[in-house]
C-alpha cells in the first residue's frame, strides 16, 4: 500500500499552501492534517516515527485552540 506525499503543502501563505505550520488548514475551520500529506516529498524509507512525532505536535497545538 502506498502513501499520499505532497499533496497538502505547509506554511503561512494560504496562497500557495493549504495548512499552516500547525497543520491546520487555511480553508477549512477545524480541519487539521498530522498524515504524510504535509511531507513535501515521499521518504524512501519508513516514515512511520516521524509521522506519530509530527501528530503529536500538532495534537499539543490543538490543545492550546480547544
Amino acid at each position: 500500500m502506498g502513501s499520499v506525499c505532497g499533496t497538502c503543502r505547509l506554511g503561512r501563505d494560504p496562497a500557495s499552501s493549504v495548512v499552516n505550520p500547525q497543520g491546520r488548514s487555511h480553508e477549512v475551520a477545524n480541519l487539521w492534517i498530522a498524515d504524510t500529506a504535509v511531507f513535501p516529498s515521499c521518504p524512501t524509507v519508513g516514515f512511520g516515527l516521524t509521522v506519530i512525532a509530527n501528530a503529536l505536535r500538532l495534537a499539543d497545538s490543538l490543545l492550546e485552540v480547544l
